[in-house]
């Protein structure tokens, strides 16, 4: 089937995320992107089949815990427009914050090889 995200390195993800954005062939590709990083997931998989895979953590019940650098910038935004927002959208900004400070937090956790440049993307 698909590969998760966690598989796919930091120019993958790019790489996918960018033709998402920019291509008609986004589905092709991302299908092409996660079946090549699934290829992989399982060459490693076969070449270490004496360790038995960790279980998988149980999806939580509720939605998930907003962090404290979400609400920070949320009370901010409350206090600028706060007037023209219902406690729904608050809400649904808040955990937009959120998971934008997530997302970068994993960016930022992910480390670069020496050999790793940047990936530019050139217009045609």
């Amino acid at each position: 089937m698909s590969a998760p995200l966690e598989s796919l390195d930091r120019r993958g993800f790019l790489r996918l995320v960018g033709l998402g954005l920019t291509s008609s062939l986004a589905v092709p590709a991302a299908a092409v992107a996660q079946s090549a990083a699934g290829g992989a997931a399982k060459a490693d998989s076969s070449s270490s089949s004496a360790k038995p895979a960790p279980a998988a953590p149980a999806a939580p019940s509720g939605p998930p815990e907003i962090s404290e650098d979400a609400r920070s910038l949320a009370e901010i935004l409350r206090r600028r427009y706060g007037k023209h927002l219902t406690p729904d959208q608050l809400e649904a900004v808040t955990r937009e914050l959120d998971q934008r400070v997530q997302g970068g937090r994993r960016l930022k956790d992910q480390k670069l090889a020496n050999g790793d440049e940047p990936d530019f993307t050139f217009g045609v």
